[in-house]
């Protein structure tokens, strides 16, 4: 039923009593039925990573939708210990699961891919936004799942905010970053990735002052395609071709479209993984 609100939270009361961010059953049932229900059909045997994941309240709903696994990282030594418990006391195979104690900017080297990556309250908490989704695009997601503040600014920029949102920022502040839904759009497509924004109101969830921040577009969710996953020989193939085509860093986007088309891989892949290959950060081309 449109609108309708599964109440998800309701029959799993602990993630409201371990929670660091003190929302009600009420908003938390509508984001689980926004962000994890209606995205059920992406989950169904894939293999999750959680980033922020905080006491693992979206990573056990997405067990629960069919997920075969998740990873959740989380930088907060105590929210990991208590992820650990609830998947305890809710009865979870614990080969389903892990939860790592980790900064989200350690380079995502060491884990495998993953099917889906739910990036739920985290990109407005960082100041380095590129660096982060390159971290993702490391593990080769199909799907990402955002869920995020953003800055009502004109354009495509990200208002620097501090930890307690004031903006300016008083100086010598810790600098937080409100993209833009411009900016986000700008940054993820750069990786080839294609957005489609939730309708959060078309969905009927509006309903309650608790959705207010989505109601008044300081908040906004986005389901993201990734790109095609790539045989990694071709990926090394291609890499190397344009390291050896391209004259200098001025006609290296040229190169890396003239390789794409001969290798059939997406150009704006390519390009992430040359600069991968390279250790620049991204958006230096």
């Amino acid at each position: 039923m449109p609108g309708a609100r599964i109440p998800f939270f309701d029959e799993h009361p602990r993630f409201v009593e371990t929670s660091k961010t003190g929302h009600t059953n009420e908003r938390l049932n509508a984001r689980y039925t926004g962000l994890i229900h209606r995205h059920r059909h992406l989950l169904d045997g894939a293999r999750v990573l959680d980033l922020a994941s905080h006491d693992g309240r979206f990573s056990f709903a997405a067990l629960d939708a069919g997920a075969a696994n998740v990873v959740g990282i989380e930088i907060d030594g105590d929210l990991v210990e208590a992820a650990n418990a609830n998947f305890e006391a809710e009865g979870v195979d614990p080969s389903r699961y892990e939860f790592v104690q980790r900064d989200l900017f350690r380079h995502f080297d060491d884990l495998e891919q993953f099917d889906v990556v739910l990036c739920f309250g985290i990109l407005y908490h960082v100041n380095d936004h590129m660096q982060l989704l390159t971290n993702i695009a490391r593990v080769e997601p199909q799907w990402l799942i955002i869920d995020t503040k953003v800055s009502q600014l004109d354009g495509a920029v990200v208002e620097l905010r501090s930890a307690f949102g004031e903006s300016p920022p008083p100086p010598g502040s810790y600098l937080e970053g409100y993209p833009t839904p411009a900016a986000l759009q700008a940054m993820l497509t750069y990786f080839g990735w294609s957005v489609e924004p939730l309708d959060w109101r078309a969905a009927g969830l509006l309903d309650g002052p608790q959705m207010s921040d989505y109601e008044e577009g300081r908040r906004l969710s986005l389901l993201v395609q990734g790109t095609p996953r790539v045989d990694p020989e071709l990926r090394d193939y291609a890499v190397g071709l344009v390291q050896a085509l391209q004259r200098d860093r001025s006609t290296q986007w040229m190169t890396i479209k003239g390789v794409a088309a001969k290798c059939e891989v997406d150009p704006h892949a390519l390009r992430t993984w040359v600069l991968e290959d390279a250790g620049r950060p991204p958006g230096r081309v």
